[in-house]
């Protein structure tokens, strides 16, 4: 019996040694198996291929033309003025008529209207009246005698167009005339007349016109 125990024990102690002989084995071997490192080799990039690189296009820049300078007009030589005229001295119309007319006498405000002047047979003489002249009164053109007078001792002659107080306004010419009534000097005038009151400086009812020889 008691050998049957030892069997036993020596049997588990045989075991265990096993045991612990099997398993730092493993250790052992464990340890000295180096695992052989994988050496990683080097991922070879696929090395881009060098893009091409556009050349730049050369724009052909646009040679400005030269236009040729544009001279200037040639001045055209100025126009050689003709030498000053002297003026023709201008001649006096020469009147056909005897006697000829002085211009109208200032027209002036009266308490009638009417015309009256002098003739004279003698330009430089105030003294030479001409009594007896046969002075005509009518339209500034002379087309029309509405009325004839002569002149009186004092070579004056009067138309009487508008009595006290009464205006009669128009435009009159007076000239001479012979027994006949045709005209034998210029035509005096033209003399407007009007109705304007005596406190107008324009009023006109007194007026007249002198003749001469």
């Amino acid at each position: 019996m008691c050998l049957q125990w030892e069997k036993r024990i020596a049997l588990a102690v045989m075991l265990l040694v096993a045991g612990l002989g099997c398993h730092m084995t493993d250790t052992f071997l464990a340890q000295a198996t180096v695992t052989p490192t994988r050496t990683l080799r080097p991922t070879t990039t696929p090395t881009r291929k060098p893009t091409d690189t556009p050349i730049p296009t050369m724009t052909a820049t646009a040679v400005p033309t030269l236009e040729p300078t544009r001279k200037p007009p040639t001045p055209r030589p100025p126009t050689a003025k003709p030498p000053p005229t002297a003026p023709r001295p201008v001649q006096p119309t020469v009147s056909p008529y005897e006697f000829h007319a002085n211009p109208p006498l200032p027209c002036t405000h009266s308490g009638m209207t009417f015309l009256k002047g002098t003739v004279y047979t003698n330009r430089n003489d105030p003294n030479s009246k001409y009594v007896g002249a046969i002075v005509a009164l009518g339209p500034a053109d002379g087309s029309t005698i509405y009325d004839v007078v002569k002149t009186n001792d004092y070579g004056e002659y009067t138309f009487v167009l508008g009595a006290e107080g009464q205006a009669k306004p128009g435009t009159w010419g007076i000239w001479l005339v012979d027994p006949s009534h045709k005209r034998k000097s210029d035509i005096g005038g033209p003399i407007t007349t009007n109705d304007l009151p005596s406190g107008n400086p324009n009023a006109c009812w007194a007026g007249g016109v002198d003749f001469w020889k």
